[in-house]
This record gives structure tokens, C-alpha cells and sequence, in this order.
């Protein structure tokens, strides 16, 4: 498989060089064909091979999952690196894109291209597949022959515990803090746990408010006031700080109902209430996330949907997880 993926490395190297001639460096076009023997040095010489490009949204998402997947660090080729960055541009790019893919044959050239252990596996997409069914591991384990049998133990106990599963249960507190040895997944579940605790904020916010209607609109008030309280309710079952918090809000509200002004435009008051169905829907709402699983029996891949109620957005928990959809999915590569 050296063979293939140093043919896909030469592919693009002949594209970089034919787009972009600063990096031929004076070499002549019957220069190109010693570029293969690099090519296979660095093939040889690193786990992981990565050709990608700055500001590309899937080389970095594949860079963050090697990161996470593996110990060694990727070899990786950045033509926004390499290159003159004065002389990329869009069309230029294209152009290239097309001239190559029509003297090469082939149906695309995208970013990133990866190789592991010596074999081209595909783009971004495709090694997150790699990575959550365990073929990654045993790709990168295969190309290491040379290790002693402790080394190799202990090799495959540190991808072991990499790769074991996180405790569902708690989410990152901190907006954007990306937790390496957690799934990609769950970095969604911290930005989607700490949208809900910042409109959770407000929603305390407006109980107080809406007491505080209580003698100018009171019939207004009154609808309002009972909906927060049994949802209020609610949150004293599961979270004691949004609780205290949302009582003080409403004591402070019925402390100043007496200067709310009864000219408070009901649109205003609309759009309250409108925000609380939508904060009581986003609170307690199914966020879903998958995981990809291996079927030996059948060898296929199976990927498993899972749904996680959250009830307390003080706190980011998930207190269920189940499992709603079980897909078997393509071959497994071989």
C-alpha cells in the first residue's frame, strides 16, 4: 500500500508544483519524479501523513483528531506553508485543479488527504470513521514491528485509554474548552449545555420582572407568575443554586411591584412569555449525538444514535442517555 499512497502524495506535489512554481525552486519539470523518493522517506519516517491547507475547516478538524487519537505528532504538508501565499487565489487554484485532474484522471483533489501507516485512507471524514471504529490503532500498530513486546503492551494500553469512553454525565463547564480525550462530540454538548445556562440567566431574570407586573398588569402577571413558578418548581428538584437564585429574583420582584409602570407595551410582555416557552423548550429538550460502533459478525460498521435529556441547566448534566436509532453502515475497509 506504500506504493498507492506515494502515488497520491506525487499527485499532489505535481499539483502544488504546477499551480504554484515558487515551489520548484529553479528544478526543471524532469525534476518532479525525484520528488518520490521524499515522499516515500516521509511515508516511512511518520505514523500519519497529512496534506492540507490554512484555514480549511476539515484539516483542522482532522488535525484535532489526530491529536486526540494518537501520540506522535503528524507529518503534515501545508501548501499555504509551502507556498508563496501571494501567489494562491481562488481562481488560480481552480484552474490548477482542473488542468491536473484532467492530465491525471482523477475526480477531485481536496483537502485533506491523510495516510496512515503507509496506506491512503481518505479525508477528514474518513478518519474520524477510522479513529471511533478502532482501525486507526490497528493500522498504526501494524507498521510498528519493530516494537518489543512490553513496548507494545503498554502502546496499546496508553490508545486503550485514550479511547475509552468519557462519563456522559458531565459536560465542560467552561464555553469553548475543547477536553483532549474527549469524542468531537462533546465538544458540541459544552457549547449546546452553556447556551442553555446563559438563557437560563435571563429566564431568572424575567420571573423577577414579571413579579414586579403584579399591580400594573395584573391579569398579564398572574399567567406568567404561575408559569415560572412550576417551572421554578421544577429546578428545585434538580438544581439548588438556579433555585435560590430564582427565588432571591423573585422576592426582589415583588419587593418593586409597586413602581412597574402599567404602560409597559404588551408586546413587550408577549415576547416575555414567548421566551419562556422557548427557554422551557431548550431546557428540557433532546440533544442527540452518535457513535460509531464495529459489527465483527457482519463486518460492517454500526453507528448508534443516542439521545441525552438534559434537566438542569445550572449544572450542564445529562441525567439520561439512551439509545433511540442502530444503523448498520458500509463494508468495513479492509
Amino acid at each position: 500500500m506504500k506504493d498507492d499512497a506515494s502515488s497520491y502524495l506525487l499527485e499532489y506535489w505535481m499539483f502544488l508544483s504546477t499551480a504554484f512554481p515558487c515551489l520548484k525552486d529553479g528544478k526543471s519539470e524532469g525534476a518532479l519524479a525525484d520528488e518520490s523518493k521524499l515522499i516515500d522517506e516521509k511515508i516511512s519516517n511518520n505514523d500519519v501523513v497529512l496534506v492540507g491547507k490554512g484555514g480549511c475547516g476539515y484539516c483542522k478538524r482532522a488535525k484535532e483528531t489526530l491529536a486526540n487519537a494518537q501520540t506522535t505528532t503528524p507529518f503534515a504538508m501545508d501548501i499555504y506553508l509551502i507556498a508563496n501565499t501571494d501567489t494562491i487565489t481562488a481562481a488560480g487554484e481552480k484552474v490548477a485543479r482542473q488542468n491536473i485532474k484532467s492530465r491525471l484522471n482523477l475526480f477531485d483533489l481536496t483537502f485533506p488527504q491523510i495516510i496512515v501507516a503507509g496506506q491512503y485512507i481518505g479525508g477528514a471524514d474518513d478518519l474520524t470513521l477510522l479513529v471511533e471504529s478502532g482501525e486507526f490503532d490497528k493500522l498504526v500498530l501494524s507498521d510498528k514491528p519493530e516494537m518489543g513486546a512490553g513496548e507494545k503492551i503498554q502502546y496499546e494500553a496508553t490508545l486503550k485509554e485514550r479511547s475509552s469512553k468519557p462519563d456522559l454525565f458531565k459536560v465542560p463547564k467552561v464555553r469553548g474548552t475543547w477536553y483532549p480525550d474527549w469524542p468531537f462530540y462533546s465538544f458540541q454538548w459544552a457549547m449546546y449545555s452553556n447556551l442553555v445556562r446563559y438563557i437560563s440567566i435571563l429566564h431568572l431574570i424575567l420571573m423577577g420582572v414579571t413579579v414586579s407586573l403584579i399591580d400594573a398588569q395584573p391579569e398579564i402577571a398572574n399567567a406568567l407568575i404561575f408559569f415560572y413558578f412550576v417551572d421554578l418548581c421544577i429546578i428545585v428538584i434538580f438544581g439548588p443554586v438556579p433555585s435560590f437564585c430564582g427565588t432571591v429574583s423573585m422576592y426582589f420582584g415583588w419587593k418593586m411591584r409597586g413602581n412597574a409602570t402599567s404602560t409597559l407595551p404588551y408586546k413587550v410582555v408577549f415576547l416575555a412569555y414567548v421566551y419562556g416557552l422557548l427557554h422551557v423548550t431548550l431546557y428540557r429538550c433532546f440533544g442527540m449525538f452518535e457513535d460509531w460502533g464495529e459489527d465483527n459478525d457482519s463486518n460492517k460498521y454500526i453507528k448508534t444514535r443516542y439521545a441525552g435529556f438534559i434537566v438542569n441547566s445550572g449544572t450542564g448534566a445529562i441525567v439520561k442517555i439512551v439509545e433511540y436509532s442502530r444503523t448498520i453502515c458500509c463494508t468495513k475497509k479492509k
